[in-house]
């Protein structure tokens, strides 16, 4: 089954947290797409804000996650079984590609029964200093990653150069350049705050000072 680029992209983008998209629904299916993502996602990342994980998607309520099992197959042997944890976060294997490209993923339940979704999110922020570009850097692996997945469709994708802040009361974030000069963001009247990416940030040592963490930050164009 192949990955339907456009909606796995637009599903992306539409919001940092918890947007989805059907990636697989059958007893076997080609591991190498996957793969792909698990790298990209793995390893080509650079911020610790950006998660990606492939669930598992129930649809029939007499199944229970502990009755779905999941395995990579190559060339008839098996060659990994996948853990599942209780929230339903699949644990497979990163293989060199080209091997991914000639291996199986198999389940042992109907298409309609289960299937596999990949979930994007962002963590939350853990202290009110941080380091700009710390923050920021979200945006380049989150441009990246949709690049990539979206490949010849990419030229249709716009980037993410804001972050969207949102407070459930009025705050303040306070960015203190590496000159001590010093811009302060408040909320709107809907306890948002939007600040951009802007390259002199990234490239010094830059802080966000934060009156309150927010309860959700997401990526915008």
């Amino acid at each position: 089954m192949k990955l339907s680029t456009v909606f796995a992209v637009s599903a992306l983008i539409s919001s940092s947290l918890f947007s989805h998209f059907s990636y697989a629904e059958g007893r076997s299916i080609e591991y190498g797409e996957m793969n792909q993502v698990r790298d990209i996602a793995t390893n080509q990342t650079k911020s610790k804000y950006f998660k990606t994980a492939f669930k598992l998607k129930i649809n029939n309520p007499d199944i229970k996650f502990s009755d779905v099992k999941i395995w990579l197959e190559r060339e008839g042997q098996v060659i990994a079984n996948a853990v599942i944890d209780i929230e339903g976060n699949i644990s497979l294997p990163i293989l060199p590609q080209d091997e991914a490209e000639k291996t199986m993923l198999h389940t042992n339940k109907n298409k309609d029964d289960v299937g596999i979704s990949l979930y994007t999110d962002v963590i939350p922020l853990d202290s009110a200093l941080l380091k700009y570009s710390d923050v920021f850097v979200l945006l380049d692996d989150i441009n990246a990653f949709t690049e990539q997945m979206a490949g010849g469709f990419s030229m249709f994708i716009p980037s993410m150069d804001e972050i969207k802040f949102t407070f459930d009361a009025p705050a303040t974030i306070t960015v203190k350049d590496s000159k001590g000069k010093t811009k302060t963001y408040k909320t709107d009247d809907d306890f948002v705050i939007e600040i951009p990416k802007k390259k002199r940030w990234m490239q010094s040592d830059t802080w966000l000072q934060f009156s309150a963490l927010p309860t959700r930050y997401e990526p915008i164009n």
